[in-house]
């Protein structure tokens, strides 16, 4: 039950943060003078297993939040539902496909601070969308756990609207998760920064992870490496100067956040 409903508040709190800001970006937090405004009252358990019902005090806001959430959650769901989404291509293999791109001068490689994800045709959606769906998602692991496990959620926005019912078992929870997390390498693009942390993980021997200060925007961002030949090439400069890498923007669920979003190290820029 804590788990629903810190994943609920979750999902209220990244739509108004999209809805009052235009745009949410990883890490956002709640403005203090927006808890008033994405409060929601809980009401008294009803029969049922766990039947709970939420209202605001804020109508105008609440219908906004409701209705942002509703937007986020329809397309995922009917995918879940339908089975979710066939294997893309492996990390490992798009990896493979963009250096035969790089090394035949077929992509144009922009820096960083030039992406323009509206011209790249795998992210079509915003970074709300996956913001507020993974606050559901994680919501969602209980059901995924337990094989008789149910939950459903049920949103009206105001008395003109009509209710959306979302019903997930453990089948189309595990989908859902599946399609929100459906990872593809966007266009490469040109990284300026400095290598704070590398991490090899422990007796791994792929898909490592680091972190790298972004020198446009001084934001940390989770850099993605591959294999020990691309961690080797990364590790000399752990800490030390700045460099210029190649990398792609990892688009999860078509979408992408431009200001500390995931990114795949590639290559050196020679």
């Amino acid at each position: 039950m804590s788990k629903a409903l810190v994943g609920i508040q979750g999902a209220v709190d990244r739509a108004y943060i999209d809805e009052r800001f235009g745009h949410v970006y990883k890490h956002a937090r709640l403005p203090y003078d927006g808890y008033d405004e994405t409060e929601f009252i809980v009401g008294e358990p009803r029969d049922g297993s766990f039947i709970l019902d939420f209202s605001s005090l804020t109508a105008d806001v609440a219908a906004t939040i409701i209705r942002r959430i509703k937007a986020a959650l329809r397309d995922p769901y009917a995918q879940a539902r339908n089975g979710g989404l066939d294997d893309v291509n492996s990390i490992t293999r798009q990896i493979e496909s963009r250096q035969i791109q790089i090394a035949n001068s077929l992509v144009q490689i922009r820096e960083i601070n030039q992406l323009n994800l509206q011209n790249d045709p795998l992210a079509v959606r915003t970074y709300g969308d996956k913001s507020i769906a993974k606050e559901i998602d994680q919501m969602l692991a209980m059901v995924r756990r337990d094989e008789g496990a149910t939950f459903d959620i049920t949103l009206k926005a105001d008395d003109l609207d009509e209710p959306l019912l979302f019903s997930f078992n453990q089948q189309i929870a595990k989908n859902f998760s599946k399609v929100i997390k459906q990872r593809q390498l966007g266009s490469p693009v040109v990284c300026t920064g400095i290598v704070r942390e590398l991490d090899h993980g422990h007796n791994q021997r792929i898909n490592f992870k680091g972190k790298f200060i972004n020198s446009d925007n001084r934001k940390t961002v989770i850099i993605h490496i591959d294999n020990d030949e691309r961690f080797s090439i990364l590790r000399p400069y752990l800490g030390g100067e700045e460099i210029r890498i190649i990398a792609c923007p990892i688009i999860e669920y078509h979408s992408y956040d431009p200001v500390a979003g995931d990114i795949q190290f590639i290559n050196m820029l020679e």
